[in-house]
């Protein structure tokens, strides 16, 4: 499934998006500001981002400006309240790929959508390795020396984070909100027991954790020194 990013600070706007996205089989992020967005651009893998040209921290200009200009190639939407020929010569000078007029049809988004993933298919690599782990991108599969191993969603989802961003500490904090977002009740601690549960699952006896704990800092994972 196509993962898009959409970036709304209209929170009702957003989460209609969100829905009828989620409706066409997306799996969709929402953030509410430029910073965020950027962020997300940057670290993650998105096949779209929809991006409203309002924004409070950084405008969906600005955002869409640095994200190519650090060599960023997700296809950008962007939405606007504004229609005239100057705001539509500008977003798409700015490496936007398509722009759509407030107030908008929900089936015109989703065919814009569509429009975009077939002109940019996934470039995506879809096997990442790392020591005797092998995580399998487009099947969610992930395989020990060769074995594979079951996981569940939440547990595929936070290796898939952390392999790739292979020596990116991250925090708990950051995991609850990239991995744990729709679990309104998890807490730092849920993260640390799924941590246990993931290694228990992929570390191998005789052999260094794959996932490694810095010490007030949150968790990594790094090829394993010799």
């Amino acid at each position: 499934m196509a993962r898009v990013l959409f970036v709304e600070d209209d929170k009702d706007l957003a989460t209609a998006v969100e829905m009828a996205l989620e409706a066409q089989n997306f799996v969709v992020e929402v953030v509410h500001d430029g910073k965020s967005a950027l962020d997300r651009l940057t670290f993650e893998h998105y096949d779209v981002a929809i991006v409203d040209w309002m924004l409070p921290q950084m405008s969906g200009y600005e955002v869409c400006q640095e994200y190519r200009r650090n060599g960023g190639q997700t296809p950008i939407l962007f939405l606007t309240g504004q229609s005239d020929v100057m705001h539509r010569v500008q977003a798409l000078d700015t490496g936007a790929d398509d722009y759509l007029c407030k107030p908008f049809a929900y089936a015109e988004l989703m065919s814009r959508v569509r429009a975009l993933l077939r002109r940019f298919p996934k470039m995506e690599n879809q096997v990442i390795s790392l020591g005797h782990l092998e995580l399998d991108i487009q099947r969610c599969r992930a395989k020990v020396e060769g074995k594979d191993v079951d996981l569940a969603p939440s547990e595929f989802a936070l290796l898939e984070l952390l392999m790739k961003h292979q020596g990116r500490i991250f925090s708990a904090d950051d995991l609850l909100d990239r991995v744990f977002k729709l679990d309104q009740e998890a807490t730092g601690e849920a993260v640390r027991q799924r941590i246990l549960r993931l290694r228990k699952k992929i570390d191998v006896d005789g052999k260094p954790s794959l996932v490694k704990t810095v010490k007030g800092l949150g968790y990594c994972m790094e090829e394993p020194s010799a």
